[in-house]
């Protein structure tokens, strides 16, 4: 896949963390900003997401946002014990995504002294990413292709939003060829959702649901929508 680098000191990871932000030695040549830039664009998460941002929970989310800190400071043992998480509520707006974002980038984080400029983790949006394999049919994308392979091997993968239609035959079969030979080679995954488990089941049969639910930890979100809520 296409990746040019692009020094910008202004959307650094690091502004208020890093002692040289505001010296000569912050340039284009610092490894750190130049690996996470790396990490991150492979990465797939969109650009405006890409950045810290604070959340508080709801009183009924409390809980909730215990757990997923504590994956979070564990992040490294989490994947590399092939763990997995889905992050989920009925309602919309309360943080699912952000969380998920938010793993990655801590793995990221802890990664990127050692990484030499390797892929480590891929954010889906799984609608546009089925679409996106409908339109391969017909159209062959050498960057969709590349984004495939990685797939199989990388370290982590955000499943963004699963199961937000019942999947039809076609759709079923390509998702489970890709998240049960993750499971078989033992690689984690988030996935951020809508549906509980009886309604997962329906959404995306026994096999798939199973996978979704049963062999990952379960965080149930309860709170209402809190976008723009810091």
């Amino acid at each position: 896949m296409a990746y040019e680098y692009v020094f910008d000191k202004s959307k650094c990871w690091y502004i208020s963390a890093c002692v040289k932000y505001e010296s000569p030695e912050c340039n284009a040549s610092c490894i750190r900003y130049m690996e996470m830039d790396y990490l991150m664009q492979n990465s797939g998460i969109p650009r405006n997401r890409q950045y810290a941002v604070l959340l508080t929970p709801s009183k009924r989310d409390v809980q909730a946002f215990v757990t997923l800190k504590e994956i979070k400071d564990d992040i490294l043992n989490f994947v590399k014990n092939g763990e997995s998480v889905y992050i989920y509520s009925d309602n919309f707006g309360n943080g699912k995504t952000t969380w998920a974002i938010k793993l990655m980038q801590k793995y990221f984080d802890d990664v990127w002294a050692a990484n030499g400029f390797r892929c480590r983790g891929i954010f889906i949006h799984v609608p546009t990413f089925l679409t996106k394999i409908k339109e391969g049919i017909s159209r062959k994308d050498e960057d969709f292709e590349t984004l495939k392979s990685r797939l199989m091997t990388v370290d982590l993968v955000i499943w963004d939003d699963i199961a937000a239609t019942k999947l039809g035959d076609f759709d079923h079969a390509n998702l489970l060829t890709y998240i049960d030979q993750r499971k078989l080679n033992q690689l984690s995954n988030i996935y951020t959702g809508n549906l509980h488990q009886d309604e997962l089941q329906d959404a995306l049969g026994n096999r798939l649901s199973s996978r979704v639910w049963n062999d990952s930890t379960p965080v149930k979100f309860v709170g209402a929508d809190r976008r723009g809520v810091r």
